[in-house]
C-alpha cells in the first residue's frame, strides 16, 4: 500500500482474478483524463487511449502555444484514438503548466483578448460572443475542442488577486450574462467550454458534517445565495455542457464527508435543481503535500465524489498505476459499476453533441488557421471597459508638456513570455507623448517607498500611481505602501511655496485594491496590465476621452 489515507482501505479488498471486463475498462476509460506536456510525444500516452480507453487529454504548456506543434499533436492524439477503436474522438483540452496563471485562451499566438473582467467592465455581451467566437474559431481550427472557461465564481475576498481578472466580476446578474454569452460564442466557433466553479468549497464545511436527509434543504439554502446564481443559470441554459469543479475534494483527513458535500452539489443542486446533464469535471488543482505519496487516491475520491471526468496524475509514471488502482477498485466493488456506467453515459452524451470523427481528423497541419486579429473589437472593449471613479476631468488635462510627471508602476508577473520586462512600458510611452520630463519608477511591495521614489515624489508636478497587487500575501504591504506614497506628497504639498501635486490613481486589476477612497486623488480602472487596457487607459488620464466602463464589483 502506498499511503495511510482513510481511503486507503478500498484498494485492499479482494478483487476477481478476472478483473474488469471490456466493456467496464472502455467505460472507466473514457471518464478520465490524461495530461501531455506539449514538448512530448503523444505516442507516450499511446498505451492509456488504446489499452485502456483513455477519453480525454490535457495538453499543457508554458507560455503562449506554438499553434503549428498544438495542431500536430492534437491530429496525432486524435488518429490514436480512432486506430484504437474508439467510438468517439478524444475532448482535447490546453492549459497553462506552471499553475502560476492560466491566461488561455484569452492570450493566444499573435492574439491577446480582454480578460473576462475587462469584458464585463464593457458592458457588451454582444462584444463578448464575438470575442468567444474568435477564441473558438482558432483553437478548433488547431485541434482544441474543449476550453476551461468562463469561470463564474463572484469577485470576492477567497479571490486570489492574481485571478481576479479571469472572474466577470461581483454582481451575479452581469456574471450570468456574460458567462451565458461567452459560452454561447464559443459553441460559435465550434468549441465547447466547460465552466469553472467552486461551488463545494463554501458548502464543504456545512455539507459535509450533515446526513442524507439534512442536505437537501441545506442545498436549496445555498443555491438562492448569490454566488450559485450564475452556476444555476449555466446549468440551466447549457444543460450538455461540461462543468469542472473546485479543489474541495482534496481535504483528504475527511474524504467520505467531503466526497458526500460534492456529490450532494452535482446531484441535489445541478441535476435534480437546474436539470443538468452534462459531465462534471474534477479539479486541475494539485493534491496536498500529504496526499502525494498516495497519488492514486485524487482519482478515486473524484469518482466516488460523483464526478465523471477525473483528472489522474500529471507525472507519466503514476498515470498508468492510477489506471491500475481503478480497475481494481472497480473490480472489488469499491468503485460501483453503476457510478462509472452512468459517468461514462454522460460523457458519450456530451460529445455525441460537440464532437465528430469529421472534423476530429482534419489534417490541421497544413491549413493551421492564422491566429485571430483582435483588432478593432479588442480596441473597442479596452476603450469601453475604462472606469472612472471620480467625477470630471483627469488632473492631466491641461498640464504643462514640460511638466515633471511621476509614473509609479508595480513590478508583475509576465503574463506573455516574449511581453516586455515591464508590462506597463505601454503606459509609460503612452504619457511620454505628451509629457517631455516624464520619470517611469517602478516599486516593488517588498522594498517599499525608498529614498529613490520619494526623491522624485519631491520634485513631481504631478502622480500617476498604479495599483496592481498580485498576491492576497502581499495586501497587507500593498496598504503600507499606498500609505507611504499618500504621506510623503501630503508632506510635500504643506511646504510654503507649493502647489499642489496632481494626483492619479490607476486600478489595472482587481477593482477591490481602490475600494477604500482615495482622498484627494482622481481615480480610473482598467481592470487589466495588458498593452491595450493600458493605452486605453492612458486617453483617459490624458483628457482625450471620458470613461465609460462600468464596475462589475459592489
Amino acid at each position: 500500500m502506498m499511503g495511510t489515507h482513510a481511503c486507503c482501505d478500498l484498494f485492499d479488498r479482494p478483487t476477481s482474478p478476472a478483473g474488469i471486463g471490456g466493456q467496464a475498462k472502455r467505460d472507466l476509460g473514457q471518464t478520465l483524463m490524461v495530461f501531455l506536456r506539449v514538448h512530448e510525444d503523444p505516442s507516450t500516452i499511446q498505451p492509456l487511449i488504446a489499452e485502456q480507453g483513455v477519453g480525454s487529454v490535457i495538453i499543457t504548456c508554458s507560455g503562449v502555444p506554438d499553434p503549428v506543434h498544438i495542431a500536430s499533436c492534437a491530429r496525432k492524439l486524435q488518429q490514436i484514438a480512432k486506430d484504437a477503436g474508439h467510438e468517439q474522438p478524444l475532448t482535447i483540452g490546453l492549459r497553462e503548466a506552471n499553475g502560476l496563471y492560466d491566461g488561455l485562451p484569452f492570450e493566444l499566438v499573435g492574439a491577446r483578448f480582454p480578460y473576462p473582467l475587462s469584458l464585463a467592465a464593457a458592458n457588451s455581451t454582444t462584444r463578448t460572443r464575438l470575442v468567444g467566437r474568435a477564441i473558438g474559431q482558432y483553437l478548433g481550427s488547431i485541434g482544441i475542442n474543449w476550453v476551461f472557461t468562463p469561470t463564474v465564481d463572484l469577485l470576492g475576498e477567497s479571490v486570489e488577486p492574481l485571478d481576479a481578472s479571469k472572474t466577470f466580476g461581483q454582481d451575479a446578474e452581469s456574471v450570468c450574462a456574460h458567462a451565458l454569452a461567452l459560452i454561447q460564442g464559443l459553441a460559435d466557433g465550434g468549441v465547447s467550454a466547460c465552466t469553472v466553479s467552486h461551488p463545494a468549497a463554501p458548502t464543504l464545511e456545512i455539507l459535509r458534517t450533515q446526513s442524507s436527509t439534512e442536505l437537501a434543504s441545506s442545498i436549496h439554502e445555498q443555491a438562492d445565495l448569490p454566488e450559485f446564481v450564475p452556476l444555476g443559470a449555466v446549468a440551466t441554459r447549457y444543460p450538455r455542457n461540461s462543468m469542472q469543479f473546485g479543489a474541495a475534494i482534496h481535504e483528504f483527513q475527511e474524504p467520505e464527508r467531503s466526497a458526500h458535500a460534492i456529490r450532494a452539489t452535482c446531484e441535489l443542486m445541478l441535476r435534480n435543481m437546474c436539470g443538468f446533464q452534462g459531465p462534471t469535471v474534477s479539479s486541475f488543482a494539485e493534491t496536498t503535500d500529504d496526499a502525494a505519496v498516495c497519488a492514486k487516491h485524487t482519482p478515486l475520491l473524484s469518482v466516488l465524489s460523483g464526478l465523471d471526468m477525473v483528472k489522474l496524475p500529471e507525472e507519466a509514471a503514476a498515470q498508468q498505476e492510477s489506471v491500475s488502482a481503478l480497475e481494481a477498485a472497480m473490480a472489488s466493488g469499491a468503485i460501483p459499476s453503476n457510478l462509472i456506467l452512468a459517468a461514462a453515459a454522460r460523457v458519450a452524451a456530451f460529445k455525441a453533441h460537440f464532437l465528430s470523427w469529421e472534423r476530429a481528423l482534419i489534417d490541421i497541419p497544413t491549413q493551421t488557421a492564422s491566429p485571430p486579429a483582435p483588432g478593432s473589437l479588442a480596441h473597442a472593449i479596452y476603450r469601453d471597459a475604462v472606469t472612472a471613479l471620480s467625477p470630471g476631468t483627469s488632473p492631466l488635462h491641461g498640464l504643462a508638456r514640460t511638466s515633471i510627471l511621476v509614473v509609479l508602476t508595480p513590478t508583475v508577473p509576465r503574463r506573455v513570455p516574449d511581453s516586455p520586462s515591464d508590462p506597463f512600458e505601454p503606459l509609460g510611452r503612452a504619457l511620454s507623448d505628451h509629457f517631455s520630463r516624464l520619470r517611469h519608477v517602478p516599486y516593488t511591495l517588498s522594498a517599499g517607498l525608498t529614498d529613490v521614489h520619494r526623491a522624485f515624489l519631491q520634485r513631481a508636478a504631478a502622480v500617476v500611481f498604479v495599483l496592481c497587487n498580485t498576491s492576497s500575501v502581499m495586501i497587507e504591504s500593498q496598504d503600507e505602501f499606498v500609505r507611504a506614497v499618500r504621506h510623503s506628497l501630503r508632506v510635500r504639498d504643506a511646504m510654503p511655496g507649493q502647489q499642489r501635486t496632481r494626483k492619479v490613481v490607476i486600478g489595472a486589476g482587481n477593482p477591490r485594491d481602490l475600494r477604500d477612497p482615495f482622498a484627494g486623488w482622481w481615480g480610473v480602472l482598467c481592470y487589466e496590465y495588458s498593452k491595450g487596457a493600458l493605452e486605453a487607459v492612458a486617453k483617459v488620464v490624458l483628457g482625450e476621452r471620458e470613461a465609460t466602463g462600468k464596475i462589475p464589483s459592489k
